[in-house]
This record gives structure tokens, sequence and C-alpha cells, in this order.
């Protein structure tokens, strides 16, 4: 599938993606799940995740964005709208 595709599956593949390789394999990864309380992300590991996932997908993600995002379903969304 093309890195350009803003589809919410492909969003979420990569950003799922991206998590796994950030968090232990206990953590699940659900849509629902939030980024703070449930991952554990902390402010520097979410901008070096947002900046990682700005290279996979080709998009500037405005920071303004960041503080209404919670949850990985909230932060596919956002991303949506920046892709669309």
């Amino acid at each position: 599938m093309p890195t350009d595709d803003p589809t919410y599956d492909h969003i979420y593949r990569e950003l799922h993606t991206l998590l796994a390789e950030q968090l232990s394999a206990q953590q699940v990864i659900e849509p629902d799940s939030q980024l703070v309380d449930d991952l554990g992300l902390d402010s520097m590991r979410t901008m070096e995740m947002v900046m990682d996932l700005e290279d996979r997908l080709d998009i500037a993600i405005p920071l303004n964005m960041l503080p209404e995002v919670q949850t990985v379903d909230d932060l596919v969304k956002a991303l949506q709208q920046v892709t669309a």
C-alpha cells in the first residue's frame, strides 16, 4: 500500500507499528488506548513518535493539534485530517 494513503486503517497500522517498536510486548495497543495513562508515553516519547510518523507518512503535523490527542484513535483521526 502506498505511504500517501490517508485511510484510517493505513495510518492506524503505521502508528501501531511505531508504538509496538517502543513499548513492551505485554502492552496491548487498541484504538481507545490512552497514550499517557495506558501506554506510558511521556511528552518526549510522544514527540519522537510524531516525528517518526511525519517521516513515514510524509506529512507535517501541526503542534497545535497535539494537546487534544489523548488516545491512539485521536491521533489517527488527527493524522487523517492532516493528510486529507
